[in-house]
């Protein structure tokens, strides 16, 4: 009797979650809802077995041991519902993972979790009454469940395993599991994804995902998607004049709040227009990932995220093959400046990525973008100063931007009301983030270096929290990619309306500085020959998963894993003529992203001494492996 309300708040949640929300078909939603139902009600019944078979084996502590149930019960109701309404926020379900990426429980006391629970007044408000409600039911059948006949444990426990066994049961693909099981599964370390059908099939799958550039060879079976690109004459060329290398990543750089992207609209951005102006502007750039951690690791070492976990922190002793350190490698001077990195475990590889990595916020400064731009500057200055002919590669990170988008002091001008609405705070600090920019291109165009600058958004961000996703939307990873630099490394001015992210950055980098050793890049060199498939992007979220392709957007909610969505996402940039189907199944996306997580889990995604490799050992090795 005493876990009655909470079987019944949390089937409340489910219900809520795949019955009634979403536009999925109800035969759909019934078939997500009913295994979930039986998983989630399973384990609560398994917990209530283990206090049961307490009391049984302690008669007299019995009366302690109801008191501890029912604070565990209400417990358990806040628990499910968080992870419920975190993961419709932020798309990663409640796991030992976010606690230990985003310092524990700073994720439910945030802005990001609190302000969208406020927007959403009215849903908030009416699920923390029903919780108050079956609290108090829970306080009025204590006294009554201390007095009364301490039922068997067997029942409850052998209803709840053969409910567990059901849904583990399920032919087809499943929604998360409850929030008990997760963190129990990673404890226990049982939580390693799995592939349907054999490795061998889902790395040839794998590898008819990503292609190969032309001339390449797949390099070690171990290793599966590492290749050896073709060495040529310009690589020579090129690795003989290497061009300095400066990228600004904007914190949530909306790329629907750029008339320069979307051709409409007034700009609060001048630089960035005028930057754009003289550059290559990729319109459909998106971020692979959302929030910045692993936007950050897909920029830098061309990997997609793990389906559920954080690269960052949970695989932090793995190699993977990452710009900076092969920059390095080739005599370039590596140099990060940033705020706070150390907030999301940033700071664990960047001082394993950069000869020096600049942390404000760590060194007691204030992170605000002038003050980032300024030490910027600084750092560039000492570099020249120190060794103009050796070639930097800078990754400038700015922060004023970030939610909730409070204008700095240093400013200049008096910040928007936090009454005013969210994307007008918005633009403001973009407009500020603006200026900062200019102050760092026109210091970039003075130098007599050949230099390659590229501007873009770690992800974009909501400006309307009643529409906040975890699957990744326009809202959350649409942000432009504008590329400056000499027209025999980026050719003329221009823009190209063709599906590209981050992981394109790291393949089109080491082209232009004629880096032809082995890779583990996932994506292509946009400047130069495709590979040997047609263009992609794909973005991962705890949430969901989106690739684009051919114009239109394919979209899974991991809530709802057995349904794909087709969308248009930039109608107003793709002629409706060049648009075809993306031609993706819900079962086929999800492989994809699962063989690509299986490869972290077991670190086979690269290794140092790979990139020693030669064009004559990788064709003997993919010879043999055939």
């Amino acid at each position: 009797m005493l876990a009655l309300p909470l079987i019944l708040f949390r089937l409340a949640g489910l219900a809520a979650r795949y019955l009634l929300a979403g536009d999925a078909p109800l035969g759909a939603r019934v078939m997500l809802f009913a295994p979930a139902a039986a998983a989630h009600v399973g384990t609560l019944l398994v917990i209530v077995a283990l206090f049961l078979a307490a009391a049984r084996l302690v008669p007299a502590r019995r009366g302690t041991i109801v008191v501890a149930a029912s604070l565990v019960f209400a417990v358990l109701m806040i628990a499910g519902q968080a992870d419920f309404t975190v993961s419709s926020i932020t798309g990663a379900p409640l796991t030992p993972t976010v606690f230990r990426t985003y310092r524990g429980l700073h994720v439910v006391k945030s802005k990001e979790f609190l302000e969208p629970l406020r927007a959403n007044l009215a849903t908030t408000v009416g699920g923390t009454a029903a919780f108050a409600g079956l609290v108090a039911w829970i306080v009025a059948i204590v006294g009554r469940a201390r007095a009364a006949r301490t039922a068997s444990p067997v029942a409850p426990a052998a209803i709840g395993a053969l409910l567990l066994v059901a849904a583990a049961i399920v032919p087809w693909p499943t929604p998360p599991p409850p929030i008990e099981v997760a963190f129990a599964r990673e404890y226990l370390h049982l939580d390693r994804v799995t592939i349907r059908g054999s490795e061998a099939d889902a790395i040839a799958s794998l590898r008819g995902l990503v292609g190969l550039p032309p001339g390449a060879v797949w390099v070690d079976d171990a290793y599966p998607l590492v290749y050896q690109p073709p060495h040529t004459a310009v690589s020579d060329r090129r690795r003989a004049d290497l061009p300095d290398i400066v990228v600004v990543m904007i914190e949530s750089l909306r790329a629907e709040e750029l008339p320069v992207i979307t051709g409409t609209g007034a700009s609060v951005t001048p630089n960035l227009d005028a930057l754009a102006a003289r550059s290559v502007v990729f319109p459909t750039y998106i971020s692979n990932a959302f929030p910045s951690a692993p936007s950050v690791l897909s920029f830098h070492c061309s990997a997609w995220p793990h389906r559920r976990k954080e690269i960052m922190t949970d695989f932090s002793s793995q190699d993977l093959d990452c710009l900076p350190p092969r920059l390095a490698s080739l005599g370039y001077d590596t140099l990060y400046v940033g705020a706070d990195p150390h907030f999301d475990h940033q700071d664990v590889w960047l001082g394993r990525w950069y000869a020096k990595a600049v942390d404000l916020v760590a060194e007691g400064t204030a992170g605000t973008d002038r003050n980032i731009v300024s030490r910027a500057l600084d750092e560039i200055a000492r570099h020249d100063a120190a060794d103009s002919a050796r070639p930097l590669f800078a990754f400038v990170s700015t922060y004023s931007t970030h939610y909730p988008f409070t204008l700095p002091d240093d400013a200049g001008e008096a910040p928007l009301s936090a009454a005013e609405p969210l994307r007008a705070r918005y633009r403001q600090t973009l407009g500020y983030t603006d200026r900062q920019l200019g102050r760092l291109m026109a210091r970039l165009r003075e130098r007599p270096r050949r230099t390659v600058t590229i501007v873009l958004g770690d992800h974009a961000f909501y400006v309307d929290l009643k529409r906040i996703s975890g699957v990744p939307e326009n809202d959350n990873v649409w942000t432009p990619a504008i590329v400056n630099g000499p027209e025999d490394l980026v050719g003329a001015p221009r823009r190209v309306v063709t599906p590209a992210s981050h992981v394109d950055m790291q393949p089109s980098l080491l082209a232009m500085v004629g880096d032809a050793r082995p890779t583990a890049s996932l994506g292509r060199d946009l400047f130069g020959g495709s590979r040997s498939r047609e263009p992609f992007a794909l973005a991962v979220r705890a949430g969901g998963i989106r690739l684009d392709r051919r114009g239109e957007s394919v979209v899974v909610d991991a809530r709802m894993p057995n349904v794909a969505t087709v969308r248009l996402p930039f109608p107003a940039l793709l002629p409706a003529d060049e648009r075809q189907s993306a031609a993706a199944g819900a079962d086929v996306l999800v492989d994809w992203v699962n063989d690509w997580s299986y490869l972290i889990e077991r670190n086979r995604v690269w290794a140092p001494r790979l990139i020693q490799g030669t064009a004559g050992g990788a064709e003997r090795s993919s010879r043999s492996s055939r």
